[in-house]
């Protein structure tokens, strides 16, 4: 079980890293944008298209959320609309926090925010069309749960994802006895003035830096976003990321022997 550490760091984050690291997960993205509502009472309060950004064009009064919702869904031609009510982000915060423990799963509190998103569908909570909320999102940690405990109690997880030649998004985490204690990115090794020419043959840098910084990682994974990205939505993912470990898409070093198994690779 993944644990987090009474005394965990959560640290040197880039924030355009992060915004990147999320528009991995399928219900923030889309091919068209989703359209975002922030309501209070009968009037809608803020608006935000994932592409396009702020859209203030779109507050105001307005006469139900469903009739709102296929209107903009239609009229904006976007892969979804949700609409949520102002103070529904401070309830869910508020009972999550109730909710933790430093023993917590980390996915089981991940299924807590969830299975209190779904309590509200159709109250605080909408959206249109209503498949598009079973797409997955929770699914995608579910899929590498099991990666995870095999794991040893004490690991550094390393995840790496380039744009090109430049890093996109990483993500570098730190586990001891059993709870992770630290969360941080690549904007923590900037003393290194890391730059790749050809992240495939030059990754193994990445991995020299965090050494000095933190131990040799346990595992570490190096991608760019356009791989990463079809195997999230892969039906498949196991066997596309076999596919793409042969090609050399995908980069997995060190790997303990257990995660190379499941993998089979």
């Amino acid at each position: 079980m993944r644990r987090i550490a009474e005394q965990y760091e959560f640290l040197n984050i880039d924030p355009v890293q992060w915004v990147n690291l999320l528009s991995l997960v399928p219900e923030l993205t889309a091919e068209r944008g989703i359209l975002y509502l922030l309501y209070q009472g009968t009037e809608i309060t803020h608006a935000f298209h994932s592409i396009q950004g702020v859209r203030p064009d779109l507050t105001g009064p307005f006469s139900t959320p469903l009739i709102v919702l296929e209107q903009l869904y239609q009229r904006e031609d976007v892969d979804a609309v949700i609409m949520l009510e102002q103070g529904l982000a401070v309830y869910l915060l508020a009972k999550m926090g109730g909710a933790f423990t430093a023993e917590m799963d980390i996915i089981h509190l991940l299924e807590i925010a969830q299975d209190s998103i779904e309590e509200e569908i159709g109250r605080r909570f909408f959206v249109f069309p209503d498949e598009s909320w079973a797409k997955g999102f929770f699914g995608v940690f579910g899929r590498i749960r099991g990666l995870l405990e095999a794991l040893p109690p004490d690991f550094i997880l390393v995840l790496v994802v380039f744009e090109e030649n430049r890093i996109w998004t990483s993500l570098i985490v730190e586990q001891t006895r059993g709870q992770i204690r630290r969360i941080t990115s690549s904007q923590y090794l900037e003393s290194f003035n890391l730059s790749f020419e050809d992240w495939q043959s030059e990754y193994i840098m990445f991995n020299q830096a965090v050494t000095q910084l933190f131990g040799r990682p346990t595992l570490s994974i190096f991608t760019d976003d356009e791989t990463l990205r079809f195997l999230i939505k892969s039906e498949a993912p196991r066997e596309f990321l076999r596919q793409a470990y042969k090609k050399g898409q995908i980069i997995i070093d060190p790997i303990p022997s257990a995660i190379r198994n499941r993998l089979s690779l």
